[in-house]
């Protein structure tokens, strides 16, 4: 390297101030794709990462994390959520689990709860993810990660004054929740 650098005339300083200006520049070449796919609609940019659920997700104005009223940017995860977990059990709202839990559920395809999960592909899981992600909760800070839906506190929070006569799984919801085939969870009184 000190060879090329002697032979072309370049010292470390000028090579600094080259690498500096090249990195400016692809940067703001990627904040103008950014911009674009943005402002076309698609709401998403993720860029390529060793694990999957690390990928930067960009998504303006998300404010309501209610499981029924979805984003635009979210309506392609949320789809594929239902059509990949409801087609084996009941779809549970992202609000029932906290995201750590989400995570490790994505990231564990081959061993979900005992059974591998087929069909999945990263872009699918990716899609999941950001739709799970944004309506979802993280843990507070050394809060155990709760595996069932019967240790999760939000399950508890979004249940107040409930009593539950039998033991709480994922089957159990059509019992209060007549619709929670169809994704609706609202009590009709």
């Amino acid at each position: 390297m000190g060879l090329f650098m002697t032979i072309f005339g370049f010292n470390n300083r000028k090579v600094k101030i080259i690498i500096l200006g090249l990195v400016v520049m692809i940067s703001i070449l990627m904040g103008e794709v950014a911009a674009k796919q943005l402002n076309s609609g698609k709401g998403v940019v993720a860029t390529h990462h060793h694990n999957l659920l690390e990928a930067e997700i960009f998504s303006p104005n998300i404010q309501n994390k209610s499981v029924d009223k979805t984003n635009e940017n979210f309506k392609t995860g949320e789809s594929l959520y239902l059509q990949s977990c409801g087609s084996c059990h009941i779809a549970i709202p992202p609000a029932v689990l906290p995201t750590e839990t989400w995570k490790t559920i994505l990231e564990n395809p081959n061993n979900h709860y005992g059974t591998k999960v087929v069909g999945l592909n990263r872009l699918t899981q990716l899609l999941m993810w950001q739709y799970l992600q944004n309506y979802s909760r993280g843990l507070l800070k050394d809060e155990p990660q709760p595996k069932f839906i019967a240790q999760s506190r939000y399950f508890f929070a979004l249940h107040p004054q409930v009593e539950f006569t039998k033991p709480i799984t994922h089957h159990s919801c059509v019992d209060c929740h007549p619709r929670a085939r169809e994704y609706y969870f609202r009590v009709e009184d």
